[in-house]
């Protein structure tokens, strides 16, 4: 049975708004100055949230913010009054030696779900040997780091559980063990952040006029435009079939991803499908048809996730 593997990653994550004006910037180390990985950081007041690096700095965008709050597992969460927001330097108390290690233990998704607060009960769904299936139903082949915003703009977020996205049911699941999962409710998130042990941030939000049954990715956005990835897995079952002379199909089970792209004109355009296409392209950015043909003659190669992400951030300069 494929395992999930419970550890901690060298990543930063970003802040979930990103029309914010000013940064914070500094580091988290324990108190004999090591630094400290995957702190929390939230602003006290507003949703603002990131995760240090493995270096323990961090880099926030806010509005503004006058006091921060800090935490990370195996130590003592701290609340700091800002004075210089480029040289913030954060001490954590506590279990210096336990919080500073990379956590690991092992577990599945094949456990059954618990309920408790905002969360409901979702199937584990097709669990199948690891030599027997291509692809994966999950986001991730690890658990990973994260929070969510709910539909009242607060941050939830637990320094003791890690996350994945189960991707054919549309589900935010967590662990605080490794071993049972629990799925949060769709409809209470607003929008979550995600990161992989190679430290690429992951940003999903609940837009229902895209996909009323699944989050979709924000691969790049700013103050004119967003672009959406709808993600599609379906599992396809082994058809192989064979007469002794001749065979057909695939002598394994199948996570297939079939993804869908949007480009949302802001402030509140309607999601335009776009295809992987530069015809495409040019039609959904028709409003700045020169800038978008300039990046699209400069920029010859693979149209995939990482060239719209380029090309985003480029036209919301």
């Amino acid at each position: 049975m494929k395992k999930i593997i419970l550890t901690s990653w060298v990543a930063l994550i970003t802040t979930f708004t990103f029309a914010q004006k000013n940064t914070v910037v500094g580091t988290v180390n324990d108190k004999q100055g090591k630094p400290i990985p995957f702190a929390f950081i939230k602003d006290a007041q507003r949703s603002y949230a990131t995760f240090t690096d493995l270096n323990g700095a961090f880099n926030l965008k806010v509005d503004s913010v006058d006091r921060l709050i800090v935490s990370a597992q195996n130590f003592k969460k701290t609340v700091i009054k800002i004075g210089d927001p480029n040289n913030v330097n954060v001490v954590l108390t506590g279990d210096d030696a336990a919080g500073a290690k990379l956590t690991k233990s092992t577990g599945d998704f094949k456990e059954k779900l618990s309920t408790e607060g905002m969360t409901k009960d979702v199937s584990s769904g097709y669990i199948v040997h690891e030599n027997t299936i291509h692809g994966s139903r999950y986001l991730f082949e690890n658990w990973v780091h994260g929070y969510a915003l709910t539909t009242e703009d607060s941050v939830k977020q637990n320094d003791n559980y890690l996350f994945n996205y189960e991707k054919m049911a549309g589900n935010l699941i967590f662990t605080d063990d490794g071993k049972t999962m629990t799925g949060i409710n769709r409809h209470s998130i607003k929008m979550f952040t995600l990161v992989d042990d190679q430290g690429q941030t992951y940003v999903f939000e609940n837009r229902p006029e895209i996909d009323p049954l699944h989050f979709v990715q924000v691969i790049s956005t700013g103050s004119k435009y967003k672009i959406y990835k709808q993600l599609g897995t379906k599992y396809l079952p082994n058809n192989y079939v064979s007469n002794g002379m001749t065979s057909s199909g695939n002598n394994y089970d199948e996570f297939k991803d079939e993804s869908v792209y949007y480009v949302v004109k802001l402030p509140g355009g309607q999601p335009q499908k776009v295809l992987l296409k530069k015809k495409s392209i040019k039609t959904v950015f028709a409003a700045d048809a020169d800038k978008a043909n300039k990046f699209l003659s400069d920029n010859d190669r693979d149209i995939d996730d990482d060239y719209l992400k380029s090309l985003g951030d480029y036209m919301n300069q």
